[in-house]
């Protein structure tokens, strides 16, 4: 028998032979096809020839089943509906997911987004599971290796091909200082007290300068920075405990404030720019359905922040 490649096969074929087993006559076969008695009778003599078996025989209600049709039949009819499986768009249905989805961000993402994410993500995926990995201006570059389904930052330059982008909402400056902090004069805090005081600085990957110095830097003047931290939130806590001051998002300024009663938030006494958070994730994840929402999910939860922080 000479071997036949599955290259050199019709899969009508194989679907003509499955309605056939099924239906155990050419003409109900043909009907159910929508094609004309002759073609199915064609396609039968070459599935004959494929399989090098008659594969069925005449009876007088119709046809029955060779040995070799009954063995092959089961197999079949498994892989059709494998097939049939594999053609249709794929469907995600979040609670009954147990996928896990990893998030990248800041510890700011973390202590201000996390919990209204986590609460819509729980409601409505509960057997899902969201993990989250610490962000860095690197990671960016690092989004094709698969490990990060999605990442929540601010960006200092566009994504590089292969990585979508999408702005969630945007931000200003504000600084952060303790109650009683003496370079606060009658709650207003002056460009005199902001260059007089120590600071505090959150460093995220290589950035050297920070936009609020360059705006300093343009109209003379340089402030002290006397600490240098990787995270927001233990930046927050030195503030806390000391007369430093802490230039930090206002998203992040007014949450922290709220679990620290002896915080107060106070507009920057300069002008500096306004800056985006951005949803980035990589191209293969665009039309997956579980991707999308996820996607969804922290979109929402930024329009909610919308709604509570925007003027």
């Amino acid at each position: 028998m000479t071997e036949v490649k599955l290259s050199d096969v019709d899969l009508n074929l194989l679907y003509i032979y499955l309605v056939l087993i099924e239906e155990k006559n050419v003409t109900k076969a043909a009907s159910r096809l929508k094609v004309s008695q002759p073609a199915v009778s064609r396609s039968l003599s070459r599935l004959r020839e494929v399989f090098d078996d008659p594969l069925f025989v005449r009876n007088s209600h119709g046809l029955s089943t060779t040995a070799r049709t009954d063995q092959l039949a089961p197999q079949l009819k498994e892989m059709m509906e494998a097939l049939e499986t594999l053609i249709q768009p794929s469907e995600f249905i979040p609670e009954q997911s147990t996928r896990r989805f990893v998030l990248s961000t800041t510890d700011f993402g973390s202590l201000t987004v996390l919990p209204k994410l986590l609460e819509a993500f729980r409601a409505q995926a509960p057997h899902a599971v969201l993990e989250v990995k610490s962000w860095d201006e690197s990671t960016v570059s690092d989004m094709g290796n698969a490990e990060i389904d999605l990442a929540v930052a601010v960006l200092s330059k566009e994504p590089p091909a292969g990585v979508k982008g999408m702005r969630l909402k945007s931000d200003t400056m504000v600084c952060l200082a303790r109650k009683g902090n003496p370079h606060i004069t009658n709650g207003i805090l002056t460009l005199e007290g902001y260059l007089a005081a120590p600071h505090v600085q959150v460093v995220l990957g290589r950035r050297h300068q920070y936009a609020v110095d360059r705006a300093l830097t343009k109209l003379g003047h340089k402030r002290e920075v006397a600490v240098t931290l990787p995270n927001f939130v233990p930046a927050a806590a030195v503030v806390r405990n000391s007369d430093l001051l802490l230039t930090v998002p206002k998203l992040f300024a007014q949450d922290f404030a709220e679990i620290s009663p002896n915080l107060e938030v106070y507009d920057l006494p300069f002008e500096a720019k306004s800056f985006d958070y951005s949803m980035i994730w990589h191209d293969r994840y665009q039309h997956d359905e579980a991707h999308k929402w996820f996607r969804k999910i922290i979109y929402e939860v930024f329009e909610e922040y919308k709604h509570l922080y925007d003027d």
